[in-house]
């Protein structure tokens, strides 16, 4: 009888390598979106304010939804995290957020498929 060597090819698990992906990902977006915004802060305030004015209905609409639909002892809490500027704010970095991780996912996306990579 011939005795067979049985190799087993062992892949790197797949979540694994997507999660540090995405964690890679993450860390990129905050550090890009860090640098826009303090670049904005610092250079460029009147693109801020133009931004913020134009995000001022949303900021409105929030106010009128938690206005209209929470009970009275979660709108006071709610009101603080949506006041003019606040609100403003976290809608824009959000936005702004969400362009960066879309624009370095399909950059990533365009890379892996120009160089090949499965």
């Amino acid at each position: 009888m011939a005795n067979y060597d049985v190799v087993t090819r062992r892949d790197p698990p797949r979540f694994i390598w997507l999660f540090l992906g995405k964690v890679i990902l993450l860390a990129i977006t905050i550090l890009v979106v860090w640098m826009v915004y303090a670049y904005l802060h610092a250079y460029r305030l009147d693109w801020l304010g133009f931004v913020y004015a134009k995000l001022t209905p949303v900021t409105t609409g929030l106010y009128t939804l938690v206005e209209t639909y929470f009970p009275a002892d979660v709108k006071y809490k709610i009101r603080g995290a949506i006041t003019d500027d606040l609100g403003q704010r976290s809608i824009f970095l959000l936005l702004l957020t969400a362009t960066v991780e879309l624009a370095l996912y399909s950059l990533f996306k365009l890379l892996k498929y120009v160089f090949g990579a499965r």
